[in-house]
């Protein structure tokens, strides 16, 4: 029999000292065994640096590599130095406040080894749990993509519109993430960029099952606006040419304009878009809100005559 191929477990932690030990416990139950668990804390404020430490210490059977950062660098610079000291065939990725059910990786890495070389991601829904992990009834691709109906093949259209996979369902092989460069460390967060880019090359597998579960609680990425508002502009560029794309980006140009938080990339984007309405020729003349209101008030009352 063929020794079981590797899988790197890419844990990031920051500020998460209340589920640390929960979520390190579901890797350790895995009935999969051939695994390295790679480890980042980045600079967290808490104990979680302490409870992780301690963790190691008590299971010296596992084999764990642990970077502890004295700098915040954010979670893409953290992912791409765990994924250089990384070994294996296959990629899991798991925040250290999420939990993966026990069979996780064995029945996922089963599937990826008897898949398509285009093939080179697999995924599924997780189930949603609180603070003291009690299950909500709803599931994560429901909670952010209604009435989507998930079968195996090409996702990038549907990623175009919304992302709705989770982070920690997804088993990637390694040889087409390190092809990708890793993730683009110009960003605040990490996964609907790699899906994006990932699906526009290649095949996603869906498994119906449910196989992990993500944590709702007040610090998560997904309610932090501000942070994801950051990144989604950029993110949205590399797919310029897509229709509905350039909707998106006019979109987000006209709520920071009306939010008078325009910056200078949104005057580039619109500069080389070539600007065909009065709100952009405005927004590219500097002119203030109110320049416009007036004129769209004054537009309005000579329809009317």
């Amino acid at each position: 029999m063929s020794e079981l191929p590797l899988v790197s477990i890419l844990c990031l932690s920051y500020n998460q000292s209340h589920y640390v030990i929960e979520s390190l416990e579901s890797i350790k139950s895995q009935s999969y065994k051939n695994f390295e668990i790679l480890i980042c804390d980045d600079c967290s404020k808490d104990d979680s640096v302490y409870i992780i430490s301690n963790w190691i210490k008590n299971n010296p059977q596992l084999k764990v590599h642990f970077i502890n950062h004295s700098e915040n660098k954010g979670i893409c610079k953290s992912l791409n130095e765990l994924l250089n000291m990384s070994s294996g065939k296959y990629i899991q990725v798991l925040a250290l406040d999420d939990l993966l059910n026990s069979d996780k990786l064995e029945k996922h890495v089963n599937i990826l080894e008897t898949s398509d070389e285009n093939q080179v991601m697999l995924f599924s829904d997780a189930c949603l749990i609180d603070s003291q992990s009690k299950r909500y009834q709803n599931t994560f691709i429901p909670y952010h993509y209604k009435f989507l109906s998930l079968e195996t093949g090409n996702f990038y259209e549907r990623l175009l519109r919304e992302n709705f996979i989770p982070a920690m369902s997804c088993l990637l092989k390694a040889s087409a993430l390190k092809k990708t460069g890793g993730w683009d460390e110009n960003l605040t967060y990490e996964d609907y960029d790699m899906w994006l880019r990932l699906s526009k090359e290649y095949n996603f597998i869906y498994d119906n099952e449910l196989s992990c579960s993500y944590r709702l609680h007040e610090t998560n990425t997904h309610k932090k606006q501000n942070v994801l508002d950051k990144s989604i502009f950029t993110i949205y560029l590399k797919h310029k040419d897509q229709p509905i794309i350039k909707n998106k980006l006019l979109k987000i140009i006209d709520e920071a304009y009306l939010n008078n938080t325009l910056n200078e990339d949104h005057k580039e984007y619109l500069l080389n878009y070539g600007p065909k309405t009065l709100k952009e020729k405005l927004i590219l003349r500097n002119a203030k809100k109110m320049t416009f209101d007036i004129l769209l008030f004054l537009k309005k009352m000579y329809r009317r005559q």
